[in-house]
């Protein structure tokens, strides 16, 4: 690491951080691999990159701990030793390791891919800090790499080197490798600025669940249900969008009702208020969760989830200061629009044992509209403000307010989740608020509602001028 780089870090930044990301432009050698000063390695990519040996270092740590976020196939790591070795370096150059780890990745699919055992070594001297990869299985999954070890060095230069299994044939032409190199090479460069920027997480996901609960859940989920539900999809939406992310939400839901059942003893029941297409109602409820769902239009697909089940999925136009739910353990509101802030005041009113779970989407008021004034700022998003004004309601509803992050594909992540009471819904305000948007609340407009008014309004005559 030379000097003027650690001038450049620790000066104070006033640099633009989009500019440091935009610098991500790297060297990639994988049909042409440059050979290496080390014996039997091969250079596969290097990149430039505006940050010290000790942003590298941290950046090395999280992914040895992290690497389900640089290698989607993997769910974690178990480390199984961690030894720090002392090296004697007079001259400034060690071959020696001053930390050896051993992890074990533990795969996703677990009936398709077996763990693999790596050893990784951390190497540092005065002129280079690097670390080795070596799995130790000689059957390697499909995303590893077919090397037998893979280096990172950080001299000024973050450059991914790997020693093959075939010294004679080192090329990497398979094009999901190369893509898999280019992402690995690219997440590391990004944690290494970030690492510069001083960048905290600002969405922390796995709060109320597990990861290691969770993605089990999701892959058993996602394999009884998603290739039927794909294949026959009905709707003009996207299937392999909205059917896994509805997967992904009703996962989530099934391992917070399996803490629930815990405490309770009780099966937890269920209704999906502004179902939309039925598909989390149909996922719940196949699971073995008695609910049904209520939406103000019905869908195409809604006969084929309902199959006997003919009252699972109902056309209802809802007034929610009217709204009660006794005896029933959960209130949904999955992107349920107008009736998102609203669902926690109906579950105070629904007894002592109604939750409630809401991910809000739209910016809707009590009233029904999309008039809501929302406190922004430099720090403060509108999504995130929205998010602030629904768990203010919740909490003044009498509810213990819990917040997580889902791992869907979609921006509108966050679930507010109310389960336990604080205290009766006495709240002077929000009685008072309620009073006021109960009087102007008028449910919206379907999408048919709307084409119907305007066909109709193409059939009116013009005026002649």
């Amino acid at each position: 690491m030379s000097k003027n780089q650690i001038k450049i870090s620790n000066e104070s930044e006033s640099v633009d951080p989009q500019s440091l990301f935009q610098q991500f432009a790297p060297s990639i050698y994988f049909e042409t691999p440059k050979i290496s000063s080390k014996k039997d390695w091969f250079i596969m990519a290097d990149q430039v990159v505006p940050a010290t040996k000790e942003a590298f270092w941290e950046t090395i740590r999280r992914w040895t701990m992290e690497p389900q976020f640089v290698i989607p196939p993997v769910e974690r790591a178990e480390i199984t030793l961690n030894e720090s070795n002392e090296v004697d370096d007079h001259n400034g150059i060690s071959d020696k390791p001053t930390e050896t780890i051993s992890r074990t990745l533990i795969p996703k699919r677990k009936s398709k891919d077996a763990a693999l055992m790596e050893k990784i070594q951390y190497f540092e001297n005065d002129k280079e800090a690097r670390v080795i990869y070596e799995p130790l299985d000689s059957k390697l999954p499909f995303y590893y790499p077919k090397t037998y070890r893979n280096d990172n060095e950080q001299q000024g230069m973050l450059r991914l080197e790997v020693a093959p299994l075939d010294t004679l044939n080192p090329l990497v032409t398979d094009p999901k490798m190369q893509y898999a190199l280019k992402t690995i090479l690219h997440k590391l460069f990004k944690w290494c600025i970030q690492n510069r920027l001083g960048y905290t997480k600002k969405a922390h996901h796995d709060v109320l669940v597990p990861r290691e609960t969770y993605q089990p859940m999701y892959q058993y989920m996602k394999a009884k249900y998603g290739p039927q539900l794909v294949a026959n999809w009905t709707e003009q939406t996207d299937p392999k969008k909205f059917v896994y992310e509805d997967i992904a939400i009703a996962s989530y839901l099934l391992c917070i009702w399996k803490q629930e059942e815990a405490k309770t003893k009780r099966r937890q029941n269920f209704v999906d208020l502004g179902c939309g297409n039925g598909l989390l109602t149909f996922l719940l409820s196949s699971e073995g969760h008695e609910g049904y769902g209520i939406d103000i239009a019905d869908r195409k697909i809604w006969p084929a989830l309902s199959g006997k089940k003919k009252d699972l999925l109902r056309v209802q136009a809802l007034y929610p200061a009217k709204a009660i739910y006794p005896n029933t353990e959960w209130l949904i509101g999955n992107h349920a629009d107008e009736l998102v802030p609203w669902i926690p005041i109906i579950a105070a009113k629904s007894g002592a044992n109604c939750k409630f779970i809401v991910i809000p989407c739209c910016f809707y008021g009590l009233d029904g509209t999309r008039s809501l004034s929302l406190p922004l700022s430099a720090t403060l998003g509108k999504y995130r403000a929205y998010t602030d004004y629904i768990k203010d309601i919740a909490s003044k509803a009498g509810f213990h307010v819990e917040q997580d992050y889902l791992r869907i594909p979609s921006t509108k992540n966050i679930a507010i989740i109310g389960r336990t009471r604080e205290r009766d819904q006495n709240d002077n305000e929000l009685a008072e608020s309620v009073a006021r948007a109960s009087q102007a609340f008028v449910p919206r407009k379907t999408d048919r509602e709307k084409e119907e008014e305007r066909q109709e309004s193409l059939k009116k005559p013009k005026l002649e001028k």
